[in-house]
């Protein structure tokens, strides 16, 4: 057996984690982005505001993102996901007890500590070619993002079958969504990524973020994603809330 073959050996078991963690973890987003408006819209004093705790999501990764990577590069990818669980179940669990009592800033808090979670999510297929060689690193990262195509289909039929499962609408799905994270404490046992080496002293520098910025490729790939997941967004909060007031 060849190194290259050893190393993608362990490569494909920690892929084959995370296109699960993708898959099953990764369907809480299709969940609460179906159901989150809904659930605002219900809570808050004026309907306009309905959409607020979607946006209180991507606020949410949009700040923790930075320090998630500074978590996964200190302490590696493992602690990086547990946190990312962590804020979700949080989250989650925050939003079903504001349901509960119908208090929408409540919900609002619990939908900042999703965006935790959303935040780690984004790191699922950057992990995969961690322990990948060369060859194998576009099909890694590949696999993974199908997982994302699981996700898209079990979320909206596990947010269908929750929703009223219990008194008050909607809450059940939150539940839902605390026990998905859960079981994201034991996937994550067998993530086999090892910690990043600490910087020599001396080292040259990273660059800053507004040098990246300034790299075309990069740049594109900013515009391209801010285009996409406002178009993900306004399909999937807008379209329950259409379908509801008609």
């Amino acid at each position: 057996m060849t190194d290259m073959t050893a190393s993608d050996s362990r490569a494909r078991r920690n892929v084959m984690v995370l296109v699960i963690a993708q898959a099953l973890l990764g369907a809480q987003m299709p969940m609460i982005f179906v159901l989150g408006g809904l659930a605002g819209q219900s809570l808050a004093s004026n309907p306009c505001w309905g959409t607020l705790p979607i946006s209180l999501i991507v606020f949410g990764s949009m700040t923790t993102a930075p320090w998630m990577s500074q978590v996964m590069q200190k302490w590696g990818r493992r602690v990086g996901f547990y946190c990312g669980i962590t804020g979700g179940a949080v989250g989650a669990a925050i939003a079903a007890y504001a349901l509960s009592v119908a208090s929408f800033p409540l919900f609002l808090l619990g939908s900042y500590f999703t965006g935790i979670y959303m935040s780690a999510h984004g790191f699922y297929r950057f992990a995969a070619v961690d322990t990948a060689s060369e060859g194998f690193r576009p099909k890694a990262m590949s696999y993974v993002m199908a997982g994302g195509l699981v996700s898209a289909i079990i979320g909206p039929q596990l947010a269908t079958a929750s929703d009223l499962w219990l008194a008050v609408p909607i809450m059940g799905t939150y539940l839902t969504v605390v026990a998905i994270n859960l079981t994201g404490f034991v996937l994550f046992l067998f993530l086999d990524i090892p910690t990043p080496e600490k910087p020599r002293i001396g080292a040259l520098a990273g660059r800053t973020r507004l040098e990246m910025l300034k790299t075309p490729r990069i740049l594109v790939a900013v515009i391209a994603a801010m285009v996409s997941y406002s178009l993900m967004n306004l399909v999937m909060t807008s379209t329950p809330l259409a379908v509801v007031g008609c």
